[in-house]
């Protein structure tokens, strides 16, 4: 179709930049300010609704809100006398990211992260006003001497709301999926609502890309790719690139994880993660020896490749069925240690590391036979309320008292010392009617190590609205080493960390971490886990 010479009187279209799915981009120079801009102009298949030339003002009107460094501002919008929709973009110079990975294959891990970061920070601005980007890929990444500039803000969103209104036949089929099949999230590709964290997913692949050299899901049929985007998990990013670090290789499969829920809740939370996944020192205690690693990689169950003649309608037939059977699968499941190479959870490092399940002491259902106590009235409870709830069932001693929040309301999670058992438990009561019931407890202790004393600290793992409790437990005196158990109150789950030292110099030697730790979705438990450990370590063991 035929491109005018002039666009809104004042814009004169010089060449065309680039071709794509939604539309085309010229250049142009803005003949009152005589500079360069981009001219965006849409396919006409996405406009043919008279409302949808309403919809689109509106939205650009809240794309032009975005002015982020980042970010290429958002000048003008309109529509041509023939309908098709126009925007006039900020002209960037430099090269794409999807160009530059062409030319080299793949980048470093620090680069690709400093990549994802710059993302991150425009995404957590443009999620705040209320834009997802929709179509996150490296052809709308651009890099140059500013660093990174990201194209098409809330685009994707205009055409599919025109997708919607048509009954012409747009690129991807009418009123169906308006995106690039190889970075879409799964529930894009299940045509489900999207939100901050598809953008999110959307990143974890363009990370994936730059690292490995290639997307989690290529397929010359973009209706298999769909597919597999939506149901198989991602091939291990260690076995294509296990130069990388591993907290970075963890923070990747967090990204890619299948459930929006299971991924980290802002772009705010990725940005800080993607930064600890470099910053950590290589070993627990810098003056130390490495550790060697025993720890079997993270890894991906390997699934038979889709047929090529998948239909797109599958993608509808599976969404359903998913949703159905309520689809909830972890977003990694993690091989034996026999079956995959060793590769090391924290660091390049010289002491045996072994991972073993979680048990408790005593062999009972720690759910069996909760007890109760009187629920204090107020809505949310001190400190000292607590303690007074958890001293009515105390037969023991109560070392140590915590409140957290839950989407089931406050919690109170406590340490319960039992000298006559030997042992040391930690146990969560929530509020059941007028009442505090046990709804949790979990073994601190272990048969190898009688802990001195525990304390809870509560931490914040992905900067989200969500927290977790940190148990640190020292050995008892002739002994040597530390505990760590992080408890999850959100999933009821526990992860654990023991770390042996050398009574005589104080070095590590021994790292056992609990085999539910080697789940890509928390990545950001173990990096908080390893911090506790260094700091605790490095103000002396036996200070504490």
């Amino acid at each position: 179709m035929d491109v005018p010479q002039f666009i809104a009187g004042r814009f004169r279209i010089e060449g065309e930049i680039g071709r794509g799915g939604m539309g085309t981009v010229y250049r142009a120079t803005h003949l009152g300010l005589q500079r360069s801009v981009a001219v965006k102009i849409i396919k006409s298949e996405y406009a043919d609704d008279p409302d949808v030339a309403d919809r689109f003002m509106r939205e650009a009107r809240t794309m032009a809100k975005l002015r982020h460094s980042h970010a290429a501002m958002i000048f003008d919008a309109g529509n041509l006398p023939d309908g098709r929709h126009f925007i006039i973009m900020e002209f960037i110079e430099g090269v794409t990211l999807s160009e530059a990975l062409a030319r080299e294959g793949r980048f470093s891990a620090e680069r690709a992260v400093s990549i994802a970061i710059q993302v991150c920070e425009v995404l957590e601005e443009a999620h705040q006003l209320g834009i997802i980007h929709r179509d996150l890929k490296p052809a709308n990444i651009m890099l140059n001497e500013r660093g990174v500039c990201v194209l098409d803000f809330g685009v994707a969103k205009v055409l599919a709301s025109a997708a919607d209104a048509t009954t012409s036949q747009a690129s991807t089929g009418s009123g169906q999926i308006i995106g690039t099949p190889r970075y879409m999230s799964p529930e894009q590709c299940l045509g489900q609502r999207v939100g901050a964290r598809s953008d999110l997913y959307s990143l974890g692949v363009v990370l994936y890309e730059m690292l490995a050299g290639r997307p989690p899901f290529m397929d010359p049929l973009p209706s298999v790719v769909l597919v597999k985007q939506a149901t198989t998990a991602p091939p291990p990013l260690p076995q294509l690139r296990p130069d990388i670090p591993r907290p970075l290789a963890l923070a990747v499969h967090t990204l890619l994880a299948k459930r929006s829920e299971d991924r980290p809740l802002t772009a705010a939370a990725v940005r800080a993660l993607l930064e600890r996944t470099l910053a950590q020192p290589e070993q627990i205690e810098p003056e130390l020896e490495p550790l060697h690693a025993t720890v079997a990689a993270a890894s991906l169950p390997r699934h038979a490749l889709l047929r090529f003649a998948a239909p797109l309608i599958l993608v509808s037939i599976m969404g359903a069925m998913l949703l159905a059977l309520g689809y909830g699968g972890p977003a990694a499941e993690m091989a034996s240690p026999k079956d995959k190479p060793a590769v090391d959870l924290l660091s390049e490092s010289s002491a045996a590391e072994i991972v073993r399940p979680r048990n408790t002491t005593d062999g009972t259902n720690p759910m069996a036979s909760p007890a109760t106590a009187l629920n204090p009235p107020a809505a949310t409870v001190s400190l000292e309320q607590a303690r007074s709830v958890v001293a009515s069932l105390s037969r023991g001693s109560i070392a140590d008292v915590a409140v957290v929040s839950t989407v089931r309301g406050p919690a109170i999670v406590a340490i319960h010392d039992e000298p006559k058992a030997g042992r040391t438990h930690f146990f969560m009561m929530e509020r059941s009617g007028s009442n505090y019931r046990v709804t949790d407890r979990g073994a601190l202790d272990t048969p190898d190590f009688r802990g001195r004393k525990w304390k809870i600290e509560k931490v914040n793992a992905y900067s989200d609205n969500r927290n977790q409790l940190v148990f640190t437990g020292i050995s008892a005196a002739g002994h040597s080493g530390l505990r760590l158990v992080l408890y999850d109150p959100a999933a009821r789950v526990d992860y654990s960390l023991r770390v042996e030292t050398d009574n005589r110099t104080g070095r590590t030697r021994h790292l056992e971490w609990s085999e539910n730790m080697a789940d890509s979705r928390v990545a950001a438990f173990r990096v908080v886990l390893r911090e506790k450990a260094q700091k605790v370590i490095g103000e002396g063991l036996h200070g504490q």
